[in-house]
């Protein structure tokens, strides 16, 4: 049995920036050998963009650099995709055929590869051919238009890609499934995952409870009772997702909100939501009247979902990560990096040998290519050409 699930899989990895490469990272630490594909001279755009994160997402990878508008970078292109089981790419639609590294191409090599094209809009459709970032991605699937304060139009309140991650991780099921689903023989299989399509999915569930609720206007829909982000005496802040009628009772006992708690018009969810300017004032003042200690110990103690909200400055002091092993003991800014885990499910990875080295680029190339079977005469013609 192999000692990680992905162990015997190549992974030939051509993607830039976020969702393909934060894809490949979390196949590497399940096991398996990714090649990362990167431009001769400049690399990957995110090595200048966000070079830590860069180095995060990359740090467990094989680097190499091919340039592949040339006919030889192509070639050695197409002889790495001929040994892999994987290939990852992020073009636009029609860019990896233009470079002729496309499905077409690479299953004339490989009848049995997986390849996998990460894109904002998906690979047909009339977005499909324009530009695009994580941003216009939220905005066409609609979560904007619930996002941020109730009462105003759409606002965009996240501070992280979410669709992009969403790609990625559909990617990533997607490509495991298609492993896991080959046939016998197997035959290749093309994998069209669209970030917009991704984030969709992920709005799914709160698009549905729109609908059943008859389409109410956004005030009416996104106003929260007590769920939310909430004040404490000392100026910092803490979160109560407080759903069920049980810990709605528990709330109002630790408050002392007696009347609330024997009210039945504020049993259920909805109901409660609906009558949030009866409520918020009163939880928002109880709440400040104490400090953000006090309340986590008495929310915890009457089994109330109350957390406190984490600032970035403090994020790798948060004593529920370090004592998970989430986050890396006395690190500087510098190395943040290194450390931090790439995948969170650690029976899946414990066995696994990590790279983590500083990921320079082109690191890898000449290793790489000499297991093709080039000699160090060619490596040397091919990096004069600057093929690589």
């Amino acid at each position: 049995m192999a000692r990680t699930p992905l162990e015997k899989v190549t992974v030939l990895d051509c993607s830039t920036l976020l969702p393909g490469p934060y894809c490949t990272m979390m196949l590497g630490e399940l096991g398996a050998r990714v090649l990362k594909v990167e431009r001769v001279g400049s690399g990957d755009p995110m090595r200048t963009v966000l070079p830590g994160c860069f180095d995060y997402l990359n740090g467990n990878k094989r680097l190499l650099t091919l340039d592949l508008k040339h006919k030889e970078g192509q070639d050695l292109f197409l002889r790495l995709a001929e040994k892999a089981d994987v290939v990852v790419e992020g073009f636009r639609p029609c860019v990896a055929a233009r470079l002729g590294i496309d499905f077409d191409k690479v299953k004339r090599v490989n009848n049995s590869i997986i390849y996998c094209s990460i894109s904002g809009y998906g690979q047909t459709g009339p977005y499909a051919h324009l530009p695009g970032h994580d941003i216009n991605y939220q905005g066409l699937t609609g979560l904007f238009s619930i996002s941020g304060d109730p009462k105003s139009g759409p606002e965009f309140p996240y501070g992280f890609q979410v669709a992009d991650l969403s790609g990625s991780m559909f990617a990533l099921t997607s490509i495991l499934g298609a492993l896991i689903g080959r046939s016998d023989p197997p035959s290749p299989i093309f994998l069209d995952v669209s970030c917009t399509e991704s984030l969709a999915m992920w709005m799914m569930p709160r698009f549905l409870e729109y609908v059943a609720q008859g389409r109410p206007p956004k005030a009416e829909f996104m106003g929260r009772a007590a769920y939310g982000i909430f004040q404490t005496r000392d100026g910092k802040y803490l979160t109560l997702g407080v759903v069920e009628d049980h810990f709605w009772k528990n709330l109002c006992g630790v408050l002392g909100f007696d009347d609330l708690s024997a009210d039945p018009s504020l049993l259920g969810w909805t109901s409660r939501n609906r009558q949030r300017r009866r409520i918020l004032p009163r939880l928002n003042k109880a709440i400040k009247e104490k400090d953000l200690d006090f309340w986590l110990a008495e929310f915890a103690k009457a089994n109330i979902p109350a957390a406190p909200v984490t600032n970035l400055d403090n994020w790798m002091d948060n004593p529920h990560l370090k004592f998970r092993g989430f986050v890396p003991e006395g690190k500087s800014d510098k190395e943040a990096d290194n450390g931090l885990k790439r995948y969170p499910v650690e029976a899946l990875i414990k066995k696994r040998k990590k790279i983590h080295d500083k990921p320079m680029l082109g690191r890898d190339t000449a290793l790489i290519l000499s297991e093709l079977g080039l000699s160090s005469k060619e490596l040397l013609k091919l990096k004069k050409g600057k093929v690589i």
